[in-house]
């Protein structure tokens, strides 16, 4: 029996082959069944060196976006053309890389679009993090959050993050995390209190933090830092009225968490499938059950929207402005 869902990638990208390509791999339902890039020859070495060599590759996005045989696009191109294919795939099931767009506007004509779209928060989907959130539950009602996700990105001069016009930016990147944790966990949306940035290239913030308001008495915290030299950090902590939970490693989990809280202390030792389950598995395994039931997915167009809105806050707010 052949694969219920086809799958095309837009882009040979450095995120597809853990993102979307190994979890399709391991599954016996969907398919990598084309690749658009500009190169073709380099999409071809790339298909190979990647376990899909049978793929079909095309030079244009557009075209494979437009192509009857593929059900799912997988879009890893910079943000500054998410908007346009998104557009080209209209109708089709869109698993788009965060940051969903280059802003709030952008990401709100994606959203108009019909078909089933959604933004690729992979951590939001491991079971990790799924107890996560249970524990923070029952410490609920929340009165302060802070999240960090620092890692060095080099600068290089063609590397997207660093580049204010493809969409580049700490914020855009690995502050995502972070802010949509946030955004999760408050269960509303922020206003912007202060944000304070450190410039790289022109409009790039190396270095954002930004303090938020969730209104009745919830405040967080939240920071990114690609800088050069910098010591790694991935942790989001929650505090309410029945004590603290943190999570350590919360965006990779199955490459090694903890979680702390009143009720003890848990790690991927003690759930050993947590290891086994990537992110990238869990969030594939979401989407394809999302199809199969008609249901929206966790991450969907319109939660994407109002993250895009936050983000274009703490742009404003830092005075870089938006991208």
């Amino acid at each position: 029996m052949p694969p219920n869902y086809r799958i095309g990638l837009l882009g040979a990208s450095r995120i597809a082959p853990k993102s979307i390509i190994a979890p399709a791999l391991k599954r016996a339902d969907c398919t990598i069944a084309a690749i658009a890039c500009r190169d073709v020859e380099r999409g071809r070495v790339y298909a190979a060196e990647h376990g899909v060599p049978e793929a079909d590759v095309c030079g244009s996005y557009a075209g494979l976006c437009a192509r009857d045989d593929i059900d799912i696009i997988h879009n890893a191109l910079p943000p500054s053309l998410h908007l346009e294919t998104a557009r080209a795939a209209m109708g089709k099931v869109q698993l788009i890389e965060k940051p969903f767009a280059m802003n709030a506007a952008e990401a709100q004509a994606i959203a108009a679009l019909p078909g089933v779209i959604m933004e690729a928060f992979h951590h939001r989907y491991h079971p990790a993090f799924g107890l996560f959130l249970q524990w923070v539950d029952a410490v609920r009602p929340l009165t302060r959050l802070e999240g960090r996700f620092h890692a060095t990105i080099p600068y290089q001069p063609d590397a997207l993050r660093h580049i204010a016009a493809l969409g580049g930016g700490g914020l855009m990147d690995l502050g995502t995390y972070p802010l949509q944790i946030a955004r999760t966990l408050a269960e509303g949306e922020p206003t912007v209190i202060r944000a304070l940035a450190t410039e790289g290239q022109p409009r790039i913030d190396l270095f954002m933090e930004a303090e938020l308001d969730f209104g009745d008495g919830l405040t967080a915290t939240i920071s990114s830092d690609m800088s050069e030299g910098i010591e790694r950090l991935n942790y989001f902590e929650v505090i309410g009225s029945g004590g603290t939970v943190r999570m350590d490693n919360p965006v990779h989990p199955y490459r090694g968490c903890r979680i702390t809280g009143p009720q003890g202390m848990v790690t991927d030792a003690d759930h050993t499938r947590w290891r086994t389950i990537t992110t990238y598995d869990a969030q594939l395994a979401h989407l394809i059950m999302s199809l199969g039931m008609g249901v929206q997915p966790l991450t969907d167009a319109a939660s994407a929207v109002q993250q895009m809105r936050a983000i274009d806050a703490i742009y404003d707010a830092s005075g870089l402005g938006q991208r």
